[in-house]
């Protein structure tokens, strides 16, 4: 009868796959004593299990990385790392300059004025609503103007009648 040598111990195969071998990681079955076992960090996969979570492609003889205890190969990783923007809907790749505004990445050229569409980059801006503009527009299109000078009024002041 066919054994496994297990810690200098001899197991029939049908124990050594129903109490001894580990357990893939994927797909919850025992790795079998006929597949080859792939382990990473105290885990264990079937050599056709061990994918990328993301694109499914076969991480056997490629480096990957790990996302949220889920297997992901490096461009999938990269990708993941990297978010999306919220205006173009593209990536984001590490290493370009980004904004972060209300829970969501821009580009930095993206993250633009509502009104006259000019990047804000890292200057002051104004939200309104789901809008932003900036300080220019803003006071171009909600500002009070002065009757005299026509200047945006951009602070409080008493009110007097005569």
């Amino acid at each position: 009868k066919k054994y496994i040598q297990k810690d200098d111990h001899p197991c029939c195969v049908r124990c050594y796959e129903k109490f001894v071998a580990n357990t893939c990681a994927e797909c919850k079955k025992p790795i079998g004593c006929d597949t080859k076992e792939l382990h990473h960090k105290g885990r264990y996969w079937h050599e056709n299990c061990f994918q990328c979570h993301k694109c499914r492609r076969s991480l056997a003889n490629e480096s990957f990385g790990l996302k949220d205890e889920k297997i992901i190969c490096t461009k999938c990783s990269s990708r993941a790392d990297s978010g999306v923007c919220h205006g173009c809907k593209r990536a984001i790749r590490p290493g370009t300059k980004s904004v972060e505004y209300s829970g969501n990445n821009w580009h930095e050229n993206c993250f633009a004025c509502s009104r006259c569409l000019q990047p804000l980059g890292s200057q002051s801006f104004i939200p309104k609503g789901d809008e932003v503009f900036c300080v220019t527009c803003h006071e171009k299109k909600f500002a009070k103007h002065c009757y005299g000078c026509r200047k945006a009024i951009t602070s409080g002041g008493d009110r007097k009648s005569t």
